[in-house]
Formats: C-alpha cells, sequence, structure tokens
C-alpha cells in the first residue's frame, strides 16, 4: 500500500507539474468569485421570482452550488473528472427545480475546458455527447416543468455547445503554437549541429594541412642537423652534442604531431602521400570552375616567387571556397574574378563575383565556409573581410604576412 500511495502520488505532482501556478490561482480566483456570487444572490431572491419554481433554496441547493463552483480549482488538472462533476451537479440542481443561480456559469466553463484540454476524439466523444443528453433533457423539462421554456433549448445549446467549440479552436491554436516552436527548436539544434560541425571539420583539415607542412619543415630541418652531425664528427664534442639534441628533439615532435593530428583523421581523408595544393596550381581550379559554369578571370601580380608551404596551402584554400560559394550561391549568370598580389612582406588575395552571396541565396546566415576561412587566416596572422561589395556582388579579401 505505501508503495501505490507513493506512485499516486508522483502522478499527481506530474499532473499539477504540467499547470501553471497562475492558471491554478486565476481558477482558484474565478471558483471562489462564482461561489461568492452564488451564495450571496440565493438570499436575494424575491418571493415572487422563488414561486416560479418547484423548491426553495435549502441546505442541499447549498451543496449544490458549491460542487458547481469550487471543482473549478482543478479544471485543467483533472478536466473529465471535474466536468462530470460539475455537469452532475448542474443537472440534479436543475431536475430539482431550484432557483437558477450564476453558479450554471460553470457548466459552460467546463465545456470550454473539455473542448481546450482534451484530443479532439476526447472532447468531441465527452463534451458532444454531453450537449446532446442536455438538449433533450431540457426538451423534457419544457414539457414538465414551468421554470423551463422553450427560450432554455436555445440557452442551453449555446451556453453549452457554443464553449465547447471554441475550447477546440483554442486547442488547436495551441497545438499550432506548440507545432510551430518545436520546429523552431529542431531548426535551431540543427542550425547549431551544422555549424558545430563545418568548424569542427575545417578545423580538422586546417590541423592535417598544417601538419603536412609543418612536418616537412621538420623533417628537413633533422636531416640537416642529422648531416652536420656527421660532417662534424671530430670537431668540438659540443656542436656534435647540440647537433645531437636537435636531431632527437626533431624525431620527438614529428613523432608527437603525427600521433596528435593521426587522431583527426577520418578514414576518407586523402593519402598523407598525396601533394598538397599551392598557388601554382590556381589555373587548374580555375579551369574546373570554368567548367561549371562560371566565368573566372585569374589575375598574378607582383614578384611571383614560391611562398612557405601554409601560407600557399591556405591561400589555395580561400579561393576554392570562395569560388565553390560564387557556384552554389551566386545565382544564374554570375561571374568573378580572381587577384593574387605578390608583396615584399605580404600576399595580398581577392576574389569578387558579381552574384547574390552566400546569405541571400540561403537564407541562414550561417556562413560556414565564412567561418573556416576566418579561422584559418587567424592561425597565420593574416587579415580577413568578406561581404558584399560596394559595387555590388560578394567578396573575400586576404592579406597573409609573408617572410621578405
Amino acid at each position: 500500500m505505501p508503495a501505490i500511495a507513493s506512485g499516486l502520488s508522483i502522478e499527481h505532482v506530474k499532473l499539477f507539474g504540467k499547470v501553471p501556478p497562475r492558471h491554478l490561482a486565476l481558477d482558484a480566483l474565478i471558483a471562489a468569485g462564482l461561489l461568492t456570487i452564488s451564495l450571496v444572490g440565493r438570499l436575494q431572491i424575491d418571493a415572487e421570482t422563488a414561486a416560479i419554481f418547484s423548491r426553495q433554496s435549502d441546505g442541499l441547493h447549498v451543496f449544490l452550488i458549491v460542487l458547481m463552483t469550487v471543482p473549478l480549482v482543478l479544471r485543467r488538472v483533472y478536466p473529465t473528472p471535474v466536468f462530470f462533476v460539475i455537469l452532475a451537479a448542474w443537472v440534479l440542481d436543475r431536475t430539482l427545480d431550484y432557483p437558477e443561480s450564476p453558479a450554471a456559469i460553470a457548466v459552460a466553463i467546463v465545456f470550454y475546458t473539455i473542448g481546450a484540454e482534451l484530443h479532439r476524439k476526447g472532447s468531441w466523444r465527452i463534451g458532444g455527447i454531453s450537449v446532446i443528453l442536455i438538449v433533450g433533457w431540457t426538451g423534457i423539462g419544457v414539457l414538465s416543468l414551468e421554470s423551463v421554456t422553450a427560450a432554455s433549448l436555445i440557452t442551453t445549446l449555446v451556453g453549452t455547445l457554443t464553449p465547447l467549440l471554441l475550447g477546440r479552436e483554442v486547442h488547436q491554436r495551441r497545438r499550432r503554437v506548440e507545432q510551430l516552436r518545436e520546429r523552431a527548436e529542431r531548426a535551431e539544434r540543427d542550425r547549431e549541429e551544422r555549424a558545430r560541425r563545418a568548424v569542427a571539420e575545417e578545423r580538422a583539415r586546417i590541423a592535417r594541412e598544417l601538419h603536412d607542412v609543418v612536418a616537412h619543415q621538420m623533417t628537413v630541418m633533422t636531416l640537416q642537423a642529422e648531416g652536420a652531425r656527421r660532417i662534424a664528427d671530430g670537431a668540438d664534442p659540443r656542436i656534435v652534442e647540440a647537433l645531437e639534441t636537435i636531431s632527437d628533439a626533431g624525431h620527438g615532435a614529428l613523432v608527437e604531431m603525427r600521433r596528435t593530428v593521426g587522431l583527426l583523421r577520418a578514414p576518407e581523408d586523402e593519402s598523407e602521400t598525396e601533394p598538397l595544393p599551392r598557388l601554382s596550381d590556381l589555373s587548374q581550379l580555375v579551369d574546373k570552375v570554368r567548367a561549371a559554369g562560371v566565368p573566372v578571370d585569374l589575375e598574378i601580380e607582383g614578384d611571383v616567387r614560391p611562398l612557405a608551404e601554409g601560407t600557399e596551402l591556405s591561400a589555395y584554400r580561400i579561393v576554392q571556397e570562395s569560388l565553390t560559394n560564387a557556384v552554389r550561391h551566386g545565382g544564374p549568370n554570375v561571374s568573378a574574378r580572381v587577384t593574387i598580389e605578390y608583396g615584399s612582406d605580404q600576399l595580398d588575395v581577392l576574389i569578387l563575383d558579381d552574384g547574390r552571396g552566400p546569405s541571400a541565396s540561403t537564407g541562414d546566415g550561417s556562413g560556414h565556409g565564412i567561418i573556416g576561412m576566418r579561422e584559418r587566416i587567424a592561425v597565420l596572422g593574416g587579415e580577413f573581410s568578406a561581404g558584399p561589395s560596394s559595387g555590388g556582388g560578394y567578396q573575400v579579401h586576404v592579406i597573409i604576412p609573408v617572410e621578405s
């Protein structure tokens, strides 16, 4: 028995938890107001009005008034039981032909509650059948009771069916609002997940590419140190020891770097032996974009020379991502221009198209590719900007510092 009681109490707590406290307080206020008005009203019925009804107000009448009003406090928590309690009390009150009281308003309220709180089948099964029975019962009262007139049929029908229909409309509106809210939350979760995944993938790719670049330079450094150590045989032992330390540190750093970055590699990643793209490969990239139907002009200015692998790789990826965006989001008849300017201490990369830009096309403003490009340039200590250009279209501008 204690276990059963505990289970019931938990269920009650759950039911009460579904109803906001302010709604419970409002229902309590409505119940108290109707009860007070009804009890005061029964004392103010004049003798002429009371003579129309078969029975005068007594203790049972007061009890029925209490049954018609007080349960309203729990109408949202237990809509069906409250509906039947209030309806039964009202039917008994009218059957005994007590003087009418404002407590009858509770009947309209519970019909509304049935429509608003229950699902469609439940509300029509309980409320609809009850409307039919009550109207039929009222028709019988018209024939047998002096206090029930033909107008009571219309009053009863309107007073029960109208709140029920209104409750159904409110229920449907709530359901639509809830569906819209869930859809918006789901879209927001999907957008955040896509953004997180896109950023993670871009960071992983940057990490892999930088690993390949740095690992190459460290390998060269380590090989040079080993070569210098062999040449330095017989020289100052301190020089040989320093070269050995450099070589050992290089080997250790390479092992740790490959082990760390290896955690980021997915099975479908490009082979480690595949050469990384450089700025000299831009002409091939531009040809592919042209083949996709987007005219591209490639301009290279300044003192063209090999740069650090990380710089060339990042510049290539920026151009690749920007042209991809132009193809996807630029709209029909879009064209693009790529300008690479080699400066004495910086590499200036400008990609300009005359399309609509990624945000205008997708409408989500997520800009995952923009985030990846910005982070890629931040790693190199460069400057990055992207957005609509003053003359129309969309531009991406990158400045990467390089060694003189």
